[in-house]
Formats: structure tokens, C-alpha cells, sequence
């Protein structure tokens, strides 16, 4: 295997907190664990009908198999959080698909 698991990468559970109402009032995150992975696919497109202009940034992470991370985990990479919305199990690795919404003057 060619792949090397050297990105940095934290998981954080995010969990919701109910206020005396039974409402869901504050998103609390708590940090699971540091992977390392490999980043196998980058994509972003950008929404045409927002101003200013927002880039949706899509990648797909490699990821060691026998990780605990679920859907709706944030996982922190580069210095920016994405939302896990789809897990792949391959062979040895595990694919995530993560996503985020970055604001025109913030795509480096």
C-alpha cells in the first residue's frame, strides 16, 4: 500500500443539550480523537444564488478502519471543520466524505 496516513485530523463529537422546555438550545462538542489520514479527493463548487459568493469544499478522507468517528462527527483538518455526511469501508481504510460552506473571501 502506497498510502500514507500523515494529515493530522481531529474528531469531535457533537452532541445537543436540552434546555427546561425540552428544547434543543446549545451544540456542544467534545473532542473524540487525533487520526492520522490521508486526503484522497478535493472538490468545491460554488452556490450560484447566495451573495456574496459561498464555496461548498467537499473531500473524501482516509481514514484507519477500526476508527470511532459516525455521521454528524466535525472533524478539524487544515485548520478548518468539516461535517461528516457519508463513511465508505474499503479494504484496509475507511473513506469519509466531509463538507463545508466557506464564505468567497476565506477560500485559500
Amino acid at each position: 500500500m502506497n498510502h500514507r496516513f500523515n494529515t493530522p485530523l481531529a474528531v469531535y463529537r457533537v452532541g445537543s443539550k436540552r434546555d427546561d422546555d425540552d428544547l434543543f438550545n446549545d451544540r456542544k462538542s467534545g473532542k473524540v480523537l487525533d487520526l492520522k489520514c490521508f486526503v484522497i479527493k478535493n472538490e468545491t463548487s460554488e452556490k450560484m444564488d447566495s451573495k456574496p459568493v459561498v464555496y461548498v469544499i467537499k473531500k473524501t478522507v482516509g481514514i484507519p478502519k477500526k476508527a470511532d468517528v459516525r455521521f454528524s462527527d466535525e472533524v478539524l483538518l487544515h485548520g478548518r471543520r468539516y461535517l461528516v455526511i457519508d463513511s465508505l469501508p474499503r479494504r484496509y481504510w475507511r473513506e469519509l466524505l466531509v463538507t463545508c460552506e466557506v464564505k468567497g473571501h476565506e477560500r485559500a
